[in-house]
């Protein structure tokens, strides 16, 4: 499975813990998925999350502000059919549409605050997201 199809799937299974207000969030089990779901925790995004290899699932704890799913808005940036490449110029675009972003770049998946502080290179961008802070 590419890894647009793994982010998507990721993605859909946060969108739906979230709109059923779960503490807890399912996605299939894959390296990939773990990479990311990796940077979500050290973004503190999420409470943590864990592997059940007999399932072959993530499960992932959500985190909530003030009774409210703390993500509000991910969206795919890039998709199967169209891979959204930005060099570092181009990505003040997704800084002023998104709180985080998050891209495949030639040291790995890396968040845009810490794309911003520490590389200053391009890469794919794959999902943005907006935090609930009020």
């Amino acid at each position: 499975m590419n890894k647009i199809n793994v982010i998507r799937d990721l993605l859909v299974a946060l969108k739906n813990g979230y709109s059923n207000k779960n503490k807890y969030a399912y996605c299939k089990l894959n390296s990939f998925c773990i990479t990311v779901l990796w940077e979500l925790y050290k973004e503190e995004l999420i409470y943590d999350f864990s592997v059940e290899p007999e399932n072959s699932k993530i499960k992932i704890r959500l985190k909530y502000f003030k009774n409210k799913p703390l993500i509000t808005n991910l969206q795919l940036i890039s998709k199967p059919s169209l891979i959204n490449f930005s060099n570092f110029e181009e990505l003040r675009l997704f800084y002023k549409k998104y709180d985080y972003f998050f891209m495949s770049t030639s040291v790995g998946i890396i968040s845009s605050r810490f794309f911003n502080k520490k590389h200053k290179t391009g890469g794919q961008v794959l999902f943005g997201l907006k935090l609930n802070t009020q």
